[in-house]
């Protein structure tokens, strides 16, 4: 019996052992399935992360493949827009051939015309200028104004004969003789003829307006003869040939222009400028004009060519020139950069020779021997130079002077004994280009003076300003 007891107590220890590492077992096999679990659950949240992304890539991958297919449409779309454009651009281009030679064709044949015109003039005015030359001096003489010498054999403007005056003593104006209306907006030139019998307006309505000027009603009327057309922007500068055959316009349309004094009809637009032309002159005769720019350059222009003979590059804006001989060759002309260059047209040397002033160069005018030139600067002085020393002689200012404009006109009076200039205020200020005297003060422009002008014969001079007017002054 106690042996029984003993092996029961035996298996009853074992059974405890048993039960002891079966419940070790049992906590370690928890353990482990708790981690199992973990895993598990990190491995379905990460699953759930992926099937999420793959969801979106799906949904993006949607998206781009109907971007593609639209892409794939559009870029059809413009390969036939660009076949039908390629067509139609050859088709210009046969069409474009076919106007230029049209142009080609229209131009040879105005060519022809011009030229078949010109000859007619040119016969019919021989005739003409013999007869209108002898009614000038007639005229003339009787005024008691310039007096033209006609050398025997010779015709009025002709190279071998050009017009002389006997200039008499300049006056100084001191009253209004008339004023009057000339453009529809800001008179930016003035200029007479150098018989004096007409002067020419340029105004900011592109016109150059045309005018008769007699001695013996100038206190009356001055008919406007004409309209003269045809620029695409304001007038800047205006200038008669010496034979009154034609009238000179530069525009801020780049160009130049030449009308006809007599039949007022446009007979020459010459472009090229890459700029506003603030200046243009007859250089020597009627069949050659300089004209000076804002692109740096000055311009000798050929008309019997049709065609710029030369450029000279100024390397800064020019505002004014003047040409310093009968026969062309030597022009001088004044920037933006203030300096004043003379130029030899003969010369091979593209530099020129200057003189460096105190403000931009506005205006250039020659005495009438040619040895002085009266230079405007935006310093308000006006400056006296010698040409024969290129040295300044006098400096011409006043209280309450101002040069309002890049474009604003000094001039000498016909015998050089005079300096006059119009100030921003609309007064004319005037000095004695000897003694640097100021001598006068004229108050009638209600806005500023732009340009002046001299009649040749001493007794009248012309103003412009930016409100239309013109006034005619006297002393008489």
């Amino acid at each position: 019996m106690e042996q029984k007891m003993y092996k029961l107590q035996e298996e009853l220890t074992d059974l405890h052992r048993t039960k002891g590492e079966n419940a070790q077992q049992i906590i370690d096999i928890s353990k482990k399935l708790q981690l199992k679990e973990k895993a598990v659950n990190s491995a379905n949240e990460k699953i759930f992360e992926l099937e999420s992304s793959l969801a979106a890539f799906k949904s993006e991958m949607k998206n781009m493949e109907s971007t593609v297919v639209q892409k794939e449409k559009e870029n059809e779309i413009l390969r036939d827009e660009q076949q039908a454009l390629h067509l139609a651009y050859s088709g210009l281009e046969v069409k474009l051939r076919d106007v230029q030679q049209d142009n080609d064709d229209l131009l040879k044949r105005w060519l022809e015309k011009k030229a078949l015109d010109a000859n007619i003039i040119n016969n019919s005015n021989d005739e003409f200028y013999m007869n209108q030359g002898k009614k000038i001096a007639e005229n003339l003489e009787e005024a008691s104004g310039p007096v033209i010498t006609i050398p025997e054999g010779g015709t009025i403007g002709s190279p071998k004969s050009p017009l002389h005056f006997t200039v008499q003593m300049s006056s100084i104006p001191t009253r209004v003789l008339r004023k009057f209306d000339t453009h529809e907006g800001d008179v930016n030139a003035i200029r007479c003829s150098p018989s004096g019998k007409k002067f020419a307006t340029g105004g900011a309505d592109r016109k150059v307006n045309l005018w008769d000027f007699s001695i013996r009603d100038a206190s009356s009327t001055s008919p406007k003869l004409a309209s003269l057309t045809g620029s695409n922007a304001g007038i800047t500068s205006v200038d008669f040939d010496v034979q009154e055959n034609f009238v000179l316009g530069a525009s801020r349309d780049f160009a130049v222009r030449l009308w006809g004094v007599q039949d007022h009809r446009l007979k020459h637009a010459l472009t090229g400028h890459g700029g506003n032309v603030l200046a243009a002159k007859f250089l020597g005769d009627a069949n050659k004009v300089v004209s000076g720019s804002h692109d740096r350059t000055l311009k000798i222009w050929d008309l019997n060519a049709r065609a710029c003979s030369k450029t000279m590059f100024a390397g800064s804006m020019c505002n004014d020139l003047v040409t310093s001989d009968g026969a062309g060759s030597n022009i001088i002309s004044g920037h933006f950069d203030k300096r004043v260059r003379f130029w030899d047209t003969r010369s091979h040397d593209p530099n020129a020779n200057e003189i460096l002033l105190q403000g931009k160069v506005t205006s250039l005018d020659l005495s009438n021997d040619r040895t002085q030139l009266l230079v405007c600067s935006r310093d308000d002085t006006l400056k006296v130079i010698d040409l024969r020393m290129n040295q300044v002689m006098q400096t011409l200012c006043a209280d309450g002077f101002h040069v309002s404009f890049d474009w604003t006109r000094a001039v000498f009076s016909p015998d050089s004994e005079y300096a006059v200039c119009g100030s921003g205020d609309g007064s004319i200020f005037l000095w004695n280009a000897k003694t640097n005297k100021l001598e006068k003060t004229l108050k009638e422009h209600n806005s500023a003076v732009v340009s002046v002008a001299w009649h040749p014969g001493g007794q009248y001079m012309f103003s412009c300003d930016t409100r239309k007017k013109v006034i005619i002054w006297t002393e008489i």
